[in-house]
């Protein structure tokens, strides 16, 4: 009944800075496709991977600054991929992969969203997205028609788009969202006496894993390390390897290893979690969440490598990752059911992965920001805080 009255409800959107948006989009992609012919010295299909393929391998030869070109993926034609994931390999050989990259992204941004988001407004001005409980693995709510949940957050495009939603005259948009709650969720699973220190006594987890791993101060670590800790602290989850680690940091495999061998000596009982899950799987054919919502995985005792190599990586993340997702179903049950007696105007608008979007009348924007925060905080007990950050503004992309 929540998701159906956050779905009738949907939330404003100016239809008239959208238009504005995509005539600045569509110049934008004119003149990166210009400065990729000049840099291509002809002009071809951007579009078409076959034609990017002879441009970047063929032509410009961007392969050859590469140490390693066992590093890159051949396909079966004897090419190399073009994916996002190969490409990201080349970003620093030559000036046209960036450009290449920023094409898609405002290609995609321009047809996913901001020529598709008029379309779907309703007569009341607002659009309306679908809700689903049951299409992700791990129990995370998802959202189509559209997916308000992909709208990048880090880009200057994608802020521009989020700044296209915005509050009702005399209402403001609050945003709830929980800070580090997968990480928070996998110290409790876990029972990491040393990561359950790092929340409890509040300090930054990445900085605390990367002096650690790095065996430096605090006050040592660099953005680099930081950046690093905090890839290996979310791919534990996710079955980071050391390859992956040379691919997403720049560091070497060896180097890579040690980050992850160091990680799990500072933080033993995670180790010890990623195995016990594994084998838990592997004899019951499942694993659950600390509510108990199972998720069943047959595939883990599969003679095939990559489907039981997949599996695995299943049964480490589903507790943690469908945990959050439980508490924060959990956490909008309790803040439905008790937010008329707070603010009866209020409502619920969004649910977009750790974060709720409120319609809140600006007068009341304190009051009910700090009754979200102390709901979503209080919604369980675990041996870490559970946190929340709220900011708020008249449009999705400004909140402070």
């Amino acid at each position: 009944s929540i998701l159906g009255d956050m779905e009738l409800l949907g939330i404003k959107i100016n239809k008239n800075e959208l238009k504005k948006l995509s005539i600045e989009t569509e110049k934008k992609i004119t003149g990166l496709q210009k400065e990729i012919f000049r840099l291509a010295e002809e002009e071809f299909n951007i579009s078409s991977s076959a034609q990017l393929q002879k441009i970047l391998f063929e032509k410009l030869k961007i392969q050859e600054s590469m140490k390693d070109k066992k590093d890159l993926k051949k396909l079966k034609s004897g090419g190399y991929s073009t994916s996002a994931s190969e490409l990201e390999k080349l970003r620093d050989a030559h000036p046209i992969v960036e450009k290449v990259f920023n094409f898609r992204e405002l290609t995609k941004l321009k047809s996913t969203y901001i020529d598709t988001l008029p379309k779907l407004i309703k007569k009341d001005g607002r659009i309306h997205t679908s809700y689903n409980q049951a299409i992700t693995q791990t129990g995370r709510l998802s959202s189509s028609e559209p997916n308000l949940q992909n709208i990048p957050t880090r880009t200057e495009e994608g802020k521009k788009i989020r700044n296209t939603f915005l509050a009702d005259d005399g209402f403001l948009l609050l945003s709830a969202d929980y800070s580090q709650i997968e990480l928070r969720v996998v110290a409790h699973i876990a029972n990491d006496k040393k990561m359950i220190n790092v929340f409890n006594l509040g300090r930054d987890i990445h900085t605390e894993t990367a002096a650690g791993i790095y065996g430096v101060a605090d006050n040592e670590v660099t953005e680099k390390m930081r950046r690093a800790a905090k890839i290996v602290n979310f791919g534990i989850l996710y079955g980071v390897s050391a390859h992956g680690l040379h691919q997403q940091v720049g560091i070497k495999r060896e180097e890579g290893q040690r980050l992850i061998d160091s990680y799990f000596e500072l933080y033993p009982k995670i180790k010890e979690y990623t195995e016990k899950i594994q084998n838990q799987a592997r004899t019951l054919g499942y694993v659950e969440t600390i509510f108990g919502r199972r998720r069943l995985l047959p595939e883990i005792n599969s003679k095939n490598f990559a489907v039981r190599s997949a599996a695995e990586r299943m049964a480490i993340n589903m507790p943690v990752q469908g945990t959050a997702a439980d508490l924060m179903k959990l956490a909008m049950i309790d803040i439905t059911r008790e937010l008329p007696k707070v603010s009866p105007k209020t409502k619920l608008l969004l649910q977009v992965h750790d974060e709720l979007i409120l319609e809140v009348p600006a007068k009341e924007i304190e009051v009910v920001a700090k009754f979200v925060k102390e709901k979503m905080n209080a919604v369980a007990k675990l041996s870490v805080p559970i946190e929340t950050e709220t900011r708020w503004g008249k449009r999705w992309g400004d909140l402070k």
